[in-house]
């Protein structure tokens, strides 16, 4: 592991990051990797990231390489599992930064929320982030139902008799 991977770290995002995630969200970068292949319009963002901020079923963190944001990772509880979203900007991608982040919020989740797996939806047309998760230690999967089409369904499964090795904890990493 290079140190610059000791630097990553997650935040709680809070309403004074709407405007950071709102520009980062419609980013043409983004917008061409992500599930929707839309930019949102601000009214859309507003009432979504207020809704994120407060819903106890959902947890959003600002990734961060030496106090600097470089992207957002999500994850959105639907009872025993979980639906986990990541994305790096532009600038701040190819360095191992998003496996690392996922491996950190992934342990912190299992930590904090008893779900039996993680599930992360990857669009075909992205091998980076598929070769991420896998890193992560998520596996392929033809049997999650939560993906839409034209997605690879990846799964984190939670070991119930002790921590996953899969997820590293945040220390070990």
């Amino acid at each position: 592991m290079s140190a610059a991977e000791n630097d990553i770290t997650l935040r709680p995002v809070t309403l004074a990051d709407r405007e950071m995630i709102f520009r980062w969200r419609n980013d043409p970068f983004i917008v061409a990797h992500g599930s929707w292949h839309r930019a949102i319009e601000r009214e859309e963002h507003e009432k979504w990231f207020a809704e994120t901020v407060r819903d106890e079923h959902r947890r959003m963190f600002v990734i961060q390489h030496e106090s600097e944001p470089i992207g957002q990772i999500r994850f959105d509880r639907k009872q025993s599992e979980c639906v986990i979203s990541v994305y790096l900007m532009p600038p701040h991608t190819g360095r191992g930064w998003g496996t690392r982040a996922i491996r950190i919020g992934c342990e912190m989740i299992f930590q904090v929320w008893d779900v039996d797996r993680l599930i992360a939806c990857v669009r075909l047309d992205n091998p980076v982030g598929r070769a991420a998760f896998l890193k992560a230690g998520f596996q392929e999967s033809d049997a999650e139902q939560l993906c839409p089409p034209e997605h690879y369904s990846m799964v984190l499964r939670r070991l119930r008799e002790g921590r996953n090795p899969e997820a590293p904890s945040a220390q070990g990493l």
